[in-house]
């Protein structure tokens, strides 16, 4: 695929709703590949319903009864290009890690698809932060509201009833409780789209460039 032609596959993902990426999404993840579309679509919204409504429902403080405790420390590093890594939630040290070399590609990837009136300067980061924060409460306290959102039943008997979960719904929740924290109009899903499809371009040519390096 030519560079031009990158762009546009780029470009046309805001076509598809955060639903649909969602989906998407789920449909890379194992354990998935044996689910229908629209299976997939439905946890993909429920999923997005569910991130939604947690940030909702924790917007500037901490819900009644968690114990999700304070809001993790956030830590800069360089070095996420090579690994393609935005940020990672550590839940045994309680910090963010956040990779400032990746986000100023998001930002600058966000300049060269006019994409800037979904993503105004500086959301590339603050969005990264409420992901990763987004993980910490459904880690620490929120699974089980995740699970009875997606209401995908796996056994019965009466009135006992066991849910599963759905591998990668939590990152779809992760977004979209990102996107309502920072009232943004679209997902950061949509982002995260392009810039894995143009990290991958560019650590793609690094190798190429740089054979002994492989």
């Amino acid at each position: 695929m030519t560079v031009v032609a990158e762009a546009a596959a780029m470009r046309a993902l805001e076509d598809l709703d955060d639903a649909e990426l969602g989906a998407q999404l789920l449909r890379g993840v194992p354990t998935n590949e044996l689910r229908s579309d629209e299976e997939l679509l439905r946890h993909a919204a429920r999923a997005t319903a569910f991130g939604a409504e947690l940030a909702g429902s924790t917007a500037g403080s901490t819900p009644s009864g968690s114990t999700a405790g304070p809001t993790p420390a956030i830590v800069e590093h360089d070095g996420g290009l090579d690994a393609a890594l935005l940020a990672q939630y550590d839940s045994r040290h309680h910090r963010i890690d956040l990779f400032t070399d990746t986000i100023a590609f998001c930002e600058r990837l966000v300049d060269e698809l006019g994409w800037r009136h979904l993503f105004p300067v500086g959301s590339v980061r603050a969005a990264a932060v409420e992901h990763e924060r987004a993980h910490h409460l459904v880690t620490a306290d929120r699974s089980r509201g995740l699970r009875a959102a997606l209401d995908h039943q796996v056994f019965r008997l009466g009135r006992f009833r066991r849910l599963a979960y759905i591998a990668g719904t939590d990152e779809v929740a992760a977004h979209a409780f990102a996107a309502r924290s920072l009232g943004l109009s679209r997902s950061p899903l949509l982002l995260t789209r392009a810039a894995t499809a143009a990290i991958r371009t560019r650590n793609d040519a690094r190798s190429a460039s740089n054979p002994k390096e492989n």
